[in-house]
C-alpha cells in the first residue's frame, strides 16, 4: 500500500476515533430534562442542530458558552423562532440557514429545538453563576 494512502487512512482513523470520543463526552454536556417537550427538542437538536451549535461551526453560537447566549436570551423567543425557521444573517455576517438547512423540519419541530437550546444555554449560565459562587466562597474562607 502506498505511503500516501496509509497516511490518509491513519488520519481518517484518528479523526474517527477522536469523533467517537468527543461524541460520547459531548452528550454529557447536553443535559436532559424530565419535561417532555424539552426531551423532544433535545432529540431534534441532536439530529439537526448539534453539528454546528455543538462545535461552533460557521460561527454557530454554542449553548454551553454563556457569553455567546446571553445576548440571544435577551431577545424574545418569537425572534429566536423566526431566525431558526426563516434563517438569519447576523451583524458579523454569520448565517443561520432556515430550519438549520433541513427543510423537512416543520415549524413546531424547529421551535422544540430552539426551546431545547434555550434550556441548555440557561442551564450553563446558571451553572457558571453557581461555580463562581462556590469558588468565591472557597477563596474567602
Amino acid at each position: 500500500m502506498p505511503s500516501r494512502i496509509r497516511a490518509w487512512l491513519a488520519a481518517l482513523l484518528a479523526f474517527c476515533s477522536l469523533y467517537v470520543v468527543s461524541e460520547s463526552s459531548a452528550n454529557k454536556q447536553y443535559v436532559t430534562s424530565s419535561e417532555r417537550s424539552i426531551s423532544q427538542g433535545r432529540e431534534i437538536w441532536l439530529n439537526n442542530c448539534e453539528t454546528c451549535h455543538g462545535y461552533g461551526i460557521a460561527d454557530a453560537p454554542i449553548p454551553m458558552n454563556p457569553d455567546e447566549w446571553r445576548p440571544r436570551l435577551s431577545k424574545s423567543k418569537e425572534i429566536l423562532y423566526e431566525h431558526a425557521i426563516n434563517g438569519f444573517i447576523g451583524p458579523d455576517y454569520s448565517m443561520m440557514p432556515a430550519r438549520g438547512g433541513n427543510n423537512e423540519l416543520n415549524d413546531d419541530e424547529v421551535r422544540l429545538a430552539v426551546d431545547y437550546m434555550v434550556f441548555l444555554a440557561r442551564y450553563y449560565i446558571e451553572k457558571l453563576k453557581t461555580d463562581k459562587e462556590v469558588n468565591y466562597d472557597s477563596t474567602t474562607n
